[in-house]
């Protein structure tokens, strides 16, 4: 912990030079109040003053409801970061009317910078989160029992008017068997990794009611001959959740699919993903760029509000997917026959039926859910065109003028601001939270798909994602202390970086070399600084005639494991690997070290 604050006082005595501050008194209480209280305060109660601050930009004022756990001055500004607080607001709170642009980003990135480590979180916030999970699951299963026939029936009309368009084509390729099922890199709930997940030894009845174990499990119909179908089995494999490092305060709850299931799934949301990015902007997969250029011009022209929701995947009930993909029932008997019904709990809580459509961790989740926003997003777009207009009638060309106003990435949504109220209307009659304090419309700042902006201005935090290293063998941290040199080093924080680059000297040094810290294009395998000042220089150049520089790279093992004959050659006609040994090694790393090598520098 020493480490970050003494990163921290760097960082800070930085930005107020910056912005003309002394901030030896905010140091000083970082410093007393992580004595007393421990890495939390760097992890949780540092982000929610950044939090609290962000809400007060959105409102325009400091309210005296924003700064709990840090004292104020005569019931105005919090004294902690102070000096920088009265660039941006007046004594009493109230927004300034042309606030220090440099100051916020200061504020953010000081507030924000431990946000976002990974590390263990208590046994209490686990079953928080598992409870949490089942919570939400309860209220789908409620709402699904209690829905509004009326209001189902008004999504299915917007959905065959929207929706429908823009996954006509993944129909027609399912119902034509038109789709490459797939493996994902992750965990599956029968503990098959790699290369084993291509014996496809259990085939659930409800899978191969719509895709048929001999037709997807095997390359050819030669191979069922002698052979017990994966159907006969008489064991029952269920989902299985697990709990991942996401912050201090919160893990990131996820339900590992049967590998069967997946495998079909990985399919589904390659053709879904396909045909919407080829028709339409309105719903994004690949990249968050433009989320995050619509919320840098909704922050200086004030038209455009960036939503965040919370359990966003979890809320999702199966009868709401249901209705938006009637209009697509190819895709959406594909879509049924991959879901799971049923999860076993963190913890050896039990098993129960799983009643939202898809949970975090199914392939499918995803695009079912962004699509399933568009769609009430447009249900209250109908909505508030009619009580204007009652012949107004909502079509698809009317939707495609929409592109540049209206965009959905994952649970980060983008609407102009006149149609919010009634989008807030719809999303609470579906049983959806928006998250209060990471949705803005009202003031001049957005955020949306990790990009924050204020007047315009990009004011998105650097962030410390693992804690410091003390030496080379702790290679993630290590890997990731280099990143966040190289970040803040764009960023404009030059000194802060000689801070770290004191840091990664120590780990970097060798022997008989000395440090081997040399500069290197991003592209570049080498643990190195990038530089816009200067070009790497190479020491020697391979058979390429590439430049090549010696430095620490990280070296990745990937584990052995094998399948069946038949599962060699299911993989290589659905996905050939593309090294000599991809039969004998597949899946994520299970070691990974630091060497000395030589490598191009670009």
């Amino acid at each position: 912990m020493k480490s970050l604050v003494s990163f921290w006082a760097a960082l800070a005595t930085e930005l107020g030079d910056l912005c003309g501050i002394n901030a030896s008194r905010d140091i000083e209480t970082v410093s007393r109040r992580c004595v007393d209280e421990g890495d939390a305060f760097l992890r949780i109660t540092l982000p929610t003053f950044g939090k609290a601050f962000d809400k007060a930009l959105e409102q325009g004022e400091y309210t005296s409801d924003l700064s709990v756990g840090f004292r104020r001055r005569g019931g105005g500004l919090p004294l902690f970061l102070g000096g920088f607080l009265r660039n941006i607001f007046a004594p009493d709170g109230a927004l300034l009317s042309n606030p220090c642009t440099e100051s916020i980003r200061s504020v953010r990135q000081l507030t924000a910078v431990f946000g976002k480590i990974e590390g263990e979180v208590s046994p209490r916030r686990k079953i928080a989160a598992v409870r949490a999970f089942c919570e939400a699951d309860d209220a789908c299963f409620l709402w699904d029992l209690t829905s509004p026939p009326a209001l189902l029936k008004e999504l299915e009309e917007v959905s065959n008017r929207i929706v429908a368009p823009m996954l006509a084509r993944a129909d027609f390729k399912v119902s034509k068997d038109d789709i490459v099922p797939r493996h994902g890199p992750g965990q599956t709930a029968d503990r098959l990794l790699g290369n084993e997940k291509f014996d496809l030894t259990y085939w659930p009845t409800h899978l191969e009611a719509r895709f048929s174990w001999a037709d997807w499990a095997v390359p050819n119909y030669r191979f069922i001959s002698g052979k017990e179908q994966a159907t006969a089995s008489t064991h029952v494999v269920r989902a299985r959740q697990t709990l991942v490092p996401k912050t201090m305060s919160t893990p990131r709850v996820i339900v590992m699919e049967p590998t069967s299931l997946q495998y079909m799934q990985q399919g589904l949301m390659a053709t879904m993903v396909e045909s919407i990015e080829s028709t339409t902007d309105l719903v994004g997969f690949t990249s968050q760029e433009r989320n995050r250029e619509m919320a840098r011009s909704g922050s200086l022209n004030r038209d455009l509000a960036t939503l965040d929701l919370s359990e966003a995947s979890d809320r999702v009930t199966y009868l709401q997917a249901g209705a938006v993909f009637s209009g697509l029932p190819n895709l959406w008997e594909a879509l049924d026959a991959t879901r799971s019904t049923e999860v076993d709990l963190w913890g050896n809580a039990g098993n129960r039926e799983i009643h939202k459509f898809a949970s975090m961790g199914s392939a499918v989740c995803f695009p079912v859910e962004a699509v399933v926003f568009l769609a009430a997003i447009f249900v209250a777009i109908r909505r508030y065109h009619r009580r204007i207009n009652a012949e107004f009638d909502l079509t698809w060309s009317f939707a495609r003028k929409l592109e540049g106003l209206v965009r959905v990435y994952g649970d980060d949504l983008v609407v102009p601001v006149e149609y919010l109220p009634t989008v807030r209307e719809v999303f609470a009659q579906f049983g959806w939270k928006i998250n209060s304090s990471k949705s803005f419309y009202r003031g001049n700042f957005r955020e949306s798909c990790g990009g924050d902006y204020w007047c315009g201005s990009d004011v998105t935090p650097v962030r410390v994602r693992h804690p410091f290293p003390t030496n080379r063998r702790q290679v993630s941290e290590t890997q990731s202390l280099v990143s966040l040199r190289n970040q803040l080093y764009h960023a404009g924080y030059w000194r802060t970086v000689q801070y770290l680059d004191g840091r990664i000297h120590k780990l970097f040094l060798s022997r008989r070399r000395g440090v081997l810290f040399p500069i290197v294009k991003e592209t570049s395998a080498v643990l190195g600084r990038e530089s816009v000042s200067f070009e790497p220089i190479g020491l020697g150049t391979d058979r390429y005639q590439r430049a090549l520089t010696l430095g620490f790279v990280p070296r990745v093992v990937i584990p052995k494991n094998g399948c069946s004959e038949v599962g060699a050659l299911l993989k290589c006609l659905t996905a050939p690997g593309k090294d000599d040994e991809h039969l004998e090694r597949s899946g994520r790393p299970s070691a990974v070290s630091i060497k000395q090598r030589w490598m191009p520098t670009h």
